[in-house]
């Protein structure tokens, strides 16, 4: 009878501490506690998921019990090692919250730690997805987290620390788990596909990485299914197809054509991709982090770290970079964000994406804000290609300026007649919320990457600055969960309200924002400022 097949993750799961993929932090402190005999009772173990939280209580369960320690590891050779690993040793537990969060879970598992453990030197309890126990639960585990039998370890694996009480965190040392970087991915399966026989290109397997999002788990599966499909190599198109995801050598090609202002060819290539069965809707939002991409890498000198991508896929995200404008980039992403809204609501979604493809190609089509700035660029960029060909440019609204220099005067004195943030109402400690919002939800990140926070006592209000982010952020359970974070880092209770960008209410305390529609009222016909 043959073996029965075991999938990559579980037969790739690590087994000693240094197997733990990005962790180091965590590993290193584990293992100089255990060699130190300095084991504490109760252990939280905080990260998004696939970045080893589970793995990792199941080596300190068996380090901590092993018979063989190998300088803070366990030998995973010696009986209770063995045990453990075949589950014929109980005293080692496991328990999935999400499916037993009830009091009579928690209270089995009170009776029980009173008695010793029967072959091991201590009983682990590994609760993972601690965050699901309910309240009643988390009370009756209270007690025996405070005052626990000496030989009785807990282990506690979340994903959403903010929902664990606070009674309850005080009570255990915290690990936080780190997204895994994109090298440590491309590496581990870089040996992963060596020692398993796969043929794998190297573009084909920084895709996996990538797709990983920060989660090795998930690079696995990926790789898993995958690999299943290739009869020969695994070659990039591969995971293309079978991943269904938009080719990024589209997304860079349709980009290029924005750029130029070919909204015919744009509209070709999102056809021919789009004719493959590919999802309108999935396109747009990869579309949208594309230009995400392009903005961090018109936003700073070093872009690999937020960007998380292969040196390769960078580099290219840095060239195709130099052919926007922060202006222009902000539109693209301002209509893409618009058009995903509304197309939900639509019945041909399709239809409504290439009128957002033109409004990309063409800013002039819209009267926004963001495209006034894109259309003053391009109005620049044709003042500086006709002075350089010797072609005198008409001067309508003064003698000693160009147009565009007059336009740009006329939006230089309509922002200073208008309102703006006052500084002094800045939250301090703002960054320090972003950073860990970006640890603990990119998805959130991305939309709170470029809003402002400012602080009015008990009360912090964020002010996005497109429609798609409003809508995010200002629901009950995004602003509960904001609340909570804001609190926990200004050590006082704080509540969220959410305002958009030119809709700011004016405070006691002097802030304000642009008023949008002002300015262009102001500006007027200002912007015809070159006659032939």
């Amino acid at each position: 009878m043959s073996e029965t097949y075991r999938a990559l993750y579980r037969k790739w799961r690590p087994m000693i501490f240094e197997d733990v993929v990005g962790q180091e932090h965590v590993s290193e402190t584990l293992k100089n506690s255990i060699s130190a005999n300095r084991i504490s009772h109760a252990y939280l173990f905080c990260g998004t998921r696939g970045t080893g939280k589970t793995s990792t209580a199941k080596i300190f369960s068996r380090a901590v019990n092993c018979l063989n320690p190998q300088n803070g590891d366990p030998c995973n050779e010696c009986e209770v090692c063995r045990g453990i690993i075949d589950g014929s040793i109980l005293d080692v537990y496991e328990m999935d919250a999400a499916s037993n969060s009830g009091i009579d879970n928690i209270r089995e598992i009170r009776d029980e730690v009173i008695y010793g453990p029967t072959e091991a030197k201590y009983k682990v309890y590994i609760i993972d997805e601690a965050h699901m126990l309910t309240d009643d639960s988390f009370n009756a585990l209270l007690k025996t987290l405070e005052e626990p039998p000496g030989h009785v370890i807990f282990i506690l694996a979340t994903t959403e620390p903010h929902k664990i009480p606070a009674t309850i965190l005080s009570r255990c040392q915290r690990f936080d788990f780190r997204r895994i970087g994109i090298d440590d991915i491309s590496r581990r399966i870089n040996k992963i596909v060596k020692a398993e026989g796969i043929n794998i290109t190297p573009d084909a397997a920084g895709l996996v990485a990538e797709l990983a999002d920060g989660s090795m788990r998930d690079g696995l599966s990926i790789l898993d299914q995958c690999a299943a499909y290739a009869k020969e190599e695994l070659r990039y198109d591969d995971i293309v197809d079978i991943v269904g995801i938009a080719d990024k050598r589209v997304l860079f090609d349709i980009a290029d054509r924005i750029a130029d202002g070919n909204s015919g060819a744009a509209l070709l290539a999102a056809d021919g991709f789009l004719e493959k069965g590919k999802e309108v809707l999935n396109f747009i939002e990869e579309f949208i982090m594309h230009f995400r991409c392009l903005m961090i890498c018109k936003s700073t000198d070093n872009p690999g770290e937020l960007l998380e991508k292969t040196d390769e896929v960078t580099e290219r995200y840095k060239m195709q970079a130099e052919r926007f404008t922060v202006d222009r980039i902000l539109y693209s992403i301002t209509v893409l964000g618009d058009f995903l809204l509304q197309a939900k609501r639509l019945s041909a979604p399709r239809v409504a994406a290439e009128m957002a493809g033109l409004k990309l190609c063409m800013p002039e089509t819209t009267d926004t804000a963001q495209a006034l700035a894109v259309r003053v660029e391009r109005l620049e960029n044709e003042v500086a290609r006709l002075k350089k060909g010797g072609i005198t440019v008409a001067q309508p609204l003064s003698n000693t300026a160009t147009g565009t220099e007059s336009v740009r005067q006329a939006a230089n004195d309509t922002l200073e007649a208008m309102p703006h943030i006052n500084e002094s109402a800045k939250w301090t400690k703002w960054s320090d919320a972003l950073k860990q919002i970006k640890q603990e939800s990119k998805s959130l990140y991305v939309f709170l990457f470029n809003a402002e926070a400012l602080d009015f006592g008990d009360e912090i209000e964020l002010v996005i600055g497109n429609d798609l982010g409003y809508e995010k952020i200002n629901t009950p359970e995004g602003k509960a969960y904001l609340g909570k974070l804001f609190s926990g880092i200004q050590g006082t209770a704080l509540r969220v309200v959410v305002s958009k960008k030119g809709n700011l209410k004016q405070r006691d305390g002097g802030a304000s924002v642009l008023d949008i529609a002002a300015k262009k009222e102001l500006l007027g016909d200002k912007m015809k400022v070159i006659e032939e």
